[in-house]
């Protein structure tokens, strides 16, 4: 009986988007099941990952007798080398999730991405390279991890941030911290990040926000002891007194009961102005942080000074391609 050809097609379709048996992807040789095409669940990625871990990142062994010997260390070394080697090149969004949930930690594991310098590089190496799993994963390393994975993850991010990378830093640009603030607007300016500018204009500047109740205190001065009071204590055939201890604050007290606050942010100012000079080679606008103003500009002035620079840019290097060609040529 001949088979239809819809489902050849379907057949030869399902066939393409699925790996090659055995271990044509970085975990396939720690999956527990021989083909990779089983790594695209994400049960199964994980469990190859926690095999990888096991296998090349976790310490030797506690059941181990003895010290190991150089044969020992040696092959404990290249084991390790390989499931390092292995995590810098994933690239699924689907292995890069389960190496995120695994290496950070499961149980009584400890955290691998905060502890151990070789995975965290191994790792941040691979998520600079997906841009829409690993960009923002770096992001967010870079903007709430402990010092040593923050600047790694900072290291590693491309100089050209995917577009769901610049969202997760537009999410960040709107935190209720001020550090992730700044810290968001200095990366949009480092890399470039044009589509941010809106985000930036509003964080620039917050504008008032009342507060009741009692916000803060400062009292300056000295506190005096005296005895206030005396307790007659009365025994068998003895009287005596226990004082009681009173003190005096002499001094000041300076007390907030209601404010007013409203925010200048200058750190993202500042990269608002960086980011609007790279793009349109002229210097920003003095709009301050008159938000409106700034919005404005940006809905009718801003795209024909970028277009212009984007053309003056081609045409330069154009020119410089150009004169290169006439030089080879000339020699």
């Amino acid at each position: 009986m001949s088979t239809p050809l819809s489902l050849l097609m379907i057949v030869a379709a399902l066939g393409a988007g699925s790996p090659p048996a055995g271990e044509s992807t970085p975990l396939g040789k720690y999956a527990q099941n021989s083909g990779a095409a089983a790594l695209l669940d994400s049960d199964a990625a994980c469990a190859a990952m926690r095999n990888l871990v096991a296998r090349g990142i976790m310490p030797a062994r506690a059941s181990t007798p003895g010290t190991p010997n150089d044969a020992t260390a040696d092959a404990m070394a290249s084991e390790r080398n390989a499931a390092l080697q292995a995590l810098a090149a994933l690239r699924s969004p689907i292995e890069l999730t389960a190496a995120l949930k695994v290496l950070a930690g499961e149980g009584s594991r400890p955290d691998f991405i905060a502890c151990d310098m070789d995975v965290r590089r191994a790792l941040f190496a691979a998520l600079a390279k997906e841009p829409t799993v690993g960009e923002p994963a770096l992001v967010r390393f870079a903007l709430a991890g402990s010092g040593n994975v923050r600047q790694r993850a900072l290291d590693a991010l491309p100089d050209k941030l995917s577009p769901k990378a610049q969202a997760e830093l537009a999410g960040f640009l709107e935190s209720q911290r001020e550090f992730e603030i700044n810290q968001a607007a200095s990366i949009a300016s480092a890399h470039s990040a044009a589509a941010l500018i809106p985000s930036l204009i509003d964080a620039q500047y917050e504008p008032p926000r009342a507060k009741r109740g009692d916000e803060a205190w400062i009292a300056q001065g000295t506190s005096i002891h005296y005895v206030q009071n005396a307790i007659p204590v009365v025994g068998g055939s003895s009287t005596s007194f226990q004082p009681v201890i009173g003190t005096i604050f002499e001094g000041s007290l300076l007390r907030i009961m209601e404010s007013m606050v409203e925010i200048y942010r200058t750190e993202v100012h500042e990269s608002l102005a960086m980011i609007v000079e790279q793009e349109t080679g002229k210097p920003a606008p003095p709009f301050g942080y008159d938000q409106a103003r700034w919005m404005a500009w940006y809905r009718t002035e801003y795209p024909k000074l970028a277009a212009a620079h984007r053309a003056d840019v081609e045409q330069a290097a154009t020119a410089a391609t150009t004169r290169t060609t006439r030089s080879t040529k000339d020699s």
